[in-house]
């Protein structure tokens, strides 16, 4: 089908491209990846950091309409699947670049909404008709999966010298430089070496779930929760003048749309707040990022969701990601964020990721464009 060792950077990690559509119906932007499922196309799925496993809907009447599992995601949207067995390609819109070892996947067969959630997906008649957003589902790439239905990131056979991880530039500035963004596969020490000495690099402890998640080859590796960072310290400034600080766990969600949303009871008299800032705490101090005047990059708000499905948490918005390359590094335990504001120029932009030789794809692929959903946070 494919030959994956043309696609292969010098240092064994993979590049794999993500669009990004601009949708005036599903939000600001929405970050979509090309997958396909067996030999079948490669189609557009949303990239979602914020959910762990494939959701697809192509050709989900190709056999019996059985379901024997669910996911709920935050918004209480629903999805009734039939738990499938595939090799998963990513690539292009017409080419497949990288291919996972077999593994469990949900092929959707219905979906079901909550009041809470709003207008349903309604069901899909049609096997080549996508959802509403132009996408086929949604292609998770958290890492709180399970044997049971695993996570395609980790089912994909890399060169045994790298980190198992990915790091995510999806930033302006590499769109303005490439016309798309990219998910780079494997961490390569040359890249985490370049980490460990660049003052603007930020880590952060990923916090474990205690469950292990399969990886190619048989393997397996500790999986982290769905609020990758155990806590982050939260500054909200009311719209009555009051103000708080408190400490919660960090969803870092490229679905999460344009809201800052808390899901928190207590910060209930803080939703629409004026300032949001959001900062480490192990190390204290280090900001990640701001909202001022209840207005985000995205044009979207600081909502606080008082249902707790899910767990208290906070989720980053999808519009973290557009000033931040960020790396998962889940070998080590560690997501790294480093912030980029401006376009750099190209002889500059491989010191910033942290060394020539770290990530000679970045920005290989151009063209294309499709769209979301995530760990879905509510259109407001």
């Amino acid at each position: 089908m494919f030959s994956a060792a043309a696609q292969t950077n010098p240092d064994g990690t993979v590049n794999v491209p993500v669009y990004v559509t601009n949708s005036a119906n599903f939000g600001p932007s929405r970050y979509t990846i090309y997958a396909g499922i067996g030999t079948g196309p490669l189609l557009p799925y949303l990239f979602d950091t914020g959910a762990p496993n494939f959701f697809s809907f192509y050709d989900t009447n190709s056999s019996s309409a059985s379901t024997n599992g669910s996911f709920t995601f935050s918004t209480g949207l629903t999805y009734y699947y039939e738990g499938i067995t595939s090799m998963v390609s990513l690539g292009t819109p017409g080419t497949a670049i990288v291919t996972s070892d077999p593994l469990q996947l949900a092929q959707v067969r219905d979906t079901q909404s909550n009041i809470f959630h709003g207008t349903p997906i309604l069901p899909v008649s049609n096997p080549a008709m996508p959802q509403a957003d132009g996408t086929y589902g949604d292609f998770g790439a958290g890492f709180y999966g399970n044997s049971l239905l695993a996570t395609v990131l980790t089912m994909i056979p890399l060169n045994r010298s790298l980190s198992l991880g990915y790091t995510l530039d999806l930033t302006a500035a590499t769109l303005a430089a490439t016309g798309q963004g990219s998910l780079t596969l494997g961490i390569p020490a040359s890249l985490l070496a370049g980490y460990a000495t660049n003052p603007e690099v930020i880590r952060i402890d990923l916090s474990p779930s205690g469950t292990n998640i399969p990886t190619a080859g048989g393997g397996s590796i500790p999986g982290y929760d769905k609020a990758q960072v155990a806590g982050v310290s939260v500054t909200l400034d009311g719209t009555n003048g009051a103000a708080i600080t408190t400490n919660m766990p960090l969803v870092l969600d490229t679905g999460g749309g344009p809201n800052a949303v808390l899901y928190a009871a207590n910060l209930d008299p803080f939703n629409n707040a004026t300032n949001l800032m959001v900062s480490t705490t192990n190390p204290p101090g280090t900001t990640l990022y701001n909202v001022t005047g209840n207005t985000t990059p995205w044009g979207g708000s600081v909502d606080v969701i008082t249902n707790l499905n899910g767990g208290v948490r906070l989720n980053s918005g999808g519009y973290f990601f557009e000033s931040n390359i960020v790396t998962f590094d889940l070998s080590s335990g560690y997501v790294y964020v480093l912030p980029v504001q401006t376009v750099p120029e190209p002889s500059s932009r491989w010191l910033l990721l942290g060394g020539a030789a770290a990530l000679l794809g970045y920005g290989l692929f151009q063209n294309g464009r499709p769209s979301q959903n995530g760990e879905a946070t509510p259109a407001r």
